[in-house]
């Protein structure tokens, strides 16, 4: 399936700094690609519980998985059961019949919204695999991405949840962009995590990419500090989601990558040219943020010999992360920001 260009388009990570619905919405719409806000002022709904709060033993009081509850197993095998059915046959029925929308207080009004309003390509989000394996333990203080069984079940419903989200934005658009938010692989190669390789990283994010491939959804990762970069190229991803205004140099290092990956077909980089911390965007202003990404533009052509023009062709603006934590003021001075800059490189 042949996507709409994406070049200079602007969308957002996902989490927004309110509890009324139809605030979130208004800003989500104010974005060229939507996406269902998150309300990470519900406790259910931060990033860390809101997509597993009916995982197989999970409790959001303890924030622990309790592997040894009476239902259990057959809850792990009935995840399996629909993860096949879905592979072999794609069958979503079982999918809709036994996954609600209890992760969002947002995502159904969103789809009402967006069926009035059609936008061409809407984005969902889900946390990744790696950040949800080194931050979810058991009852017996075990981390799950170090349990081959747990991790592969982790891995099976994560992917079974944003199934569930790309068949219902399939009602809106065919063209959806689905990003996995990605904010411990800042953590891969520390000490606490040296002996998860390269290897294992990237065949982790590579499941979920491939299978939503595999129903025209381009994928997208997102990670709001610095990484090994590399490790989202190689995993297969359509978009690499970056903090551009913070970490723009250390994501340089890895300009042949870089390379590489714009040479592939429906490739993009989502510069997040506008910052999402309060102490940084409360002193940043309009010349700041397009000056800085004219300088980033012009070194990314000179370190990987691509024209300006085309590079353009392949960028998107986000904010650098989600905006969750700020107040409604700012998120404002970001949307401000976000389409100046825009406009500048577009002339619209």
């Amino acid at each position: 399936m042949s996507y709409p260009n994406l070049s200079l388009k602007t969308t957002h990570i996902g989490s927004l700094p309110f509890t009324e619905k139809a605030k979130a919405l208004e800003i989500a719409f104010s974005f060229d690609i939507p996406a269902w806000p998150q309300l990470p002022k519900f406790k259910e709904e931060g990033m860390l519980w809101q997509f597993v709060t009916d995982f197989p033993g999970f409790s959001l009081e303890k924030e622990i998985i309790f592997t040894n509850t009476p239902d259990f197993d057959e809850r792990a095998l009935k995840i399996y059961e629909i993860y096949l059915e879905i592979r072999e046959n794609q069958n979503f029925e079982p999918l809709i019949h036994n996954f609600d929308f209890s992760f969002s207080k947002a995502f159904l009004p969103f789809i009402k919204e967006a069926e009035k309003k059609k936008p061409i390509v809407v984005k969902g989000q889900i946390t990744g695999p790696f950040t949800l394996g080194i931050a979810l333990k058991t009852d017996t203080q075990e981390i799950l991405i170090f349990r081959d069984d747990l991790r592969d079940l982790l891995l099976k419903f994560l992917t079974l949840k944003a199934l569930l989200q790309v068949y219902y934005l399939k009602k809106i658009t065919p063209h959806v962009i689905l990003f996995f938010d990605e904010p411990g692989l800042s953590g891969f190669g520390s000490s606490a995590y040296i002996t998860l390789s390269k290897d294992f990283t990237v065949e982790l994010l590579k499941e979920p990419i491939e299978v939503l491939n595999s129903y025209h959804v381009l994928t997208g990762v997102h990670v709001c500090a610095n990484t090994s970069w590399d490790l989202l190229f190689e995993a297969g991803v359509n978009l690499v989601n970056l903090d551009s205004f913070s970490y723009f140099e250390k994501f340089m290092i890895f300009a042949e990558k870089i390379k590489d990956f714009l040479s592939r077909e429906n490739t993009y980089l989502a510069f997040g040219a506008v910052p999402t911390d309060k102490e940084t965007l409360l002193k940043t202003s309009e010349k700041e943020v397009i000056e800085k990404f004219e300088r980033q533009l012009l070194e990314l052509s000179k370190i990987t010999s691509l024209d300006v023009t085309f590079l353009l062709q392949r960028i998107l603006f986000t904010p650098a992360c989600g905006m969750g934590s700020l107040n409604e003021e700012l998120v404002s001075k970001v949307l401000f920001l976000i389409n100046k800059l825009k406009s500048y490189f577009t002339g619209e």
